[in-house]
Order: structure tokens, then sequence, then C-alpha cells
């Protein structure tokens, strides 16, 4: 393979200095017009490629935007993690992900990178040496999760499961279950699950809490696994869900297919997220939906502003609002009881 290209040749084939060239691919001001369409056609002629790496490491700092993930089986992070993306790439960054799975191996790429910042989309807070390892190092923000040690942008998860477990009571469900899929940040989970207790004692219910297992084949209950069948049939059934995402709404929504329970008529079910999935004719999942492009565009703005250094030290939280989205797989219980007469 011929050697690729270099600014030196660039300057060669312009009749210029290289010093002019650099001046022109960073985008000085003090250059005339005549001698950027000359390194124009030079680049255009011999296809040269600014090596960007190494710019960035003469500078100590990069252009790129760490993004750390959360389980990808959950639509929402991949969606959150194209959101982050894209607003990152309107301010001139790019995206680097890692799995939060990968741990301070992933975090040490990150920063190997020079990283400008990082944003974390999932954060469990049960590794310290990830707080050594980041904390005063690179601008951090924390986004649809938290932590005490960087910049917060959440969703209001605690309104959001009173919500979600609100609709269902003011249909008239009494049996309403909560359901923890393990896709979902810890302190989110924590926080929905608190909505989702304020609304049951609210209306004088008892809680009851669902925990998928890893299989899904069954259902852990007051620490006890049990048949789903054992949950959501019989006399003292569930009759609706509130699952602390649309990822395990959508597989209760598949398990009573399976145990031939009709949604809504049998069973009503709500999620949270509003991922694009859950908009489907087909899914039809009522949900609670987080404003996944300002999630996006806030952490962005911020971030941005503290590699400029056009923030105070104080740190920053904020936190969205969310709204019921109502479609179909949400109706009263009184469907259940009732008898058509022939003749």
């Amino acid at each position: 393979m011929s050697k690729a290209p270099t600014i030196v040749d660039v300057a060669r084939v312009a009749g210029l200095s290289k010093s002019t060239v650099s001046n022109v691919i960073r985008g000085a001001e003090n250059v005339g017009a005549e001698t950027r369409l000359r390194v124009q056609a030079a680049i255009d002629q011999l296809g040269y490629r600014p090596n960007v790496l190494a710019r960035q490491l003469v500078n100590q700092r990069s252009t790129i935007i760490g993004v750390v993930t959360g389980a990808l089986s959950n639509p929402f992070h991949a969606e959150m993690t194209e959101q982050i993306a894209r607003h990152a790439a309107s301010l001139g960054y790019q995206t680097m992900c890692v799995s939060e799975d990968d741990g301070v191996r992933g975090l040490e790429s990150l920063l190997d990178y020079r990283s400008a910042g990082i944003v974390f989309l999932s954060y469990s807070g049960k590794d310290e040496s990830i707080r050594e390892l980041v904390e005063k190092r690179v601008p951090t923000v924390f986004v649809t999760c938290t932590a005490d040690w960087g910049d917060v942008v959440v969703a209001d998860d605690r309104q959001g499961g009173f919500t979600a477990t609100e609709h269902l009571i003011s249909l008239g469900h009494k049996s309403v279950a909560h359901v923890t899929d393990p896709t979902t940040t810890d302190a989110s989970d924590r926080a929905r699950e608190a909505g989702y207790r304020m609304a049951m004692a609210a209306a004088g219910l008892e809680p009851t809490i669902l925990h998928w297992t890893s299989s899904s084949h069954s259902i852990v209950k007051d620490g006890r696994r049990m048949a789903p069948e054992d949950i959501f049939k019989g006399p003292e059934r569930v009759t609706a869900t509130f699952s602390s995402n649309d990822f395990g709404a959508i597989k209760i929504l598949d398990l009573a297919d399976h145990l031939g329970i009709s949604v809504p008529r049998e069973l009503s079910v709500v999620g949270f997220d509003d991922i694009m999935t859950a908009g489907l004719a087909r899914i039809d999942l009522t949900t609670i939906a987080q404003p996944q492009p300002e999630l996006a565009a806030r952490s962005i703005a911020i971030l941005k502003d503290r590699i400029k250094g056009a923030v105070n030290t104080k740190r920053v939280c904020q936190l969205l609002d969310v709204k019921l989205v109502v479609r179909g797989s949400t109706a009263s219980p009184e469907r259940l009881g009732r008898v058509h007469l022939v003749g």
C-alpha cells in the first residue's frame, strides 16, 4: 500500500509552507481566500485526511466524549446513546462508547483517548474505583442515573412511578403490582418503586413487588420464586402491573400472550421510558415517557460548558418532567366481570 499523504505533501503540492497549510486546516482567521483555495485543491488532489488524534494529543485534550452505557439489551440505553451522539456531534464532538460492565478497563480506554468529558448513562455506584479513576480528571455528567460526584440530569422517576400507578388505580384496579427489571439502574428502580408505593398508600392499597429472574421463566415475590401463572391467574391474581421499564413491560405482554391472558381485558400493563417499540401497533404500550432529546441536549450543554470552563464549581442537578402516554395496554377491570346474555 502506498503511504498516506501528509501535511508536508499538501504543502509541497500547494507551494506553501507547512505552517500555512496547518493554519488553513485548523481554521485560522488570518488566511486569505486564495490561499485557502490552493490548500483545499491540494487536499482534494492528494486525498489528504488530517490526523485528528495526533493533533488532539498535542493539545492534551480531544474532541471525544466518552459514553458509559447500560445493558444494550434494554432498547432505552441504545436510544439514549444515539441521542447523546447526535447532540454531541451538533457541538463538534464525537462519542466513544463503553459498557458499564467493562468497569475500570472501559473507563481507562476513554481516558487513554484523552476524552474531553464523560457521560454516564448507567452507574450503579458499586465500584468505588470508578470514582477514584474519573473524578477530578475530566468533566462528568450522569444522565438517567445519579451520583454525588458529578453533574446530574435525570427525569423525575419518583413522580413517574406515582403517575403510572395512579393511572391504574383510577381505572379501578386494586391488585396492582410493581415489576422490577434488572436492566433498570438501581437508583432509578428505587425511585420508581417509591412512587408506586406512594400511590398505593394514598389509595389505601397493599403494594406487591415482583422481580423478574434473569431467565424470565419465574418471578420472585416476597423472596420466593413463583411460576407466572400463579401470579397472573386465579382468584388472587394481579390485574394490573407497572414495570420499571418498557423492556420489562413488553416481557409481561409476551408472558400474557403465552399464558392466554388478554391485555387489557384481563391484565393492564404500564411501562416506563417510552422506547420506540412501545408505540408500535402490535405493542401499543401505555407508558411513562422520558424526554430523551431534552435529557441529551441538557447533559451535553452542561458538559461542553464544563470542558470550556464556563461553569462554576457548584454541582448541577436538573430534574425533568415525565408524562403519561396512554395507549391500548390499560383498561378498567370492570370489563372482567361482564357477562353478555343472549336471547
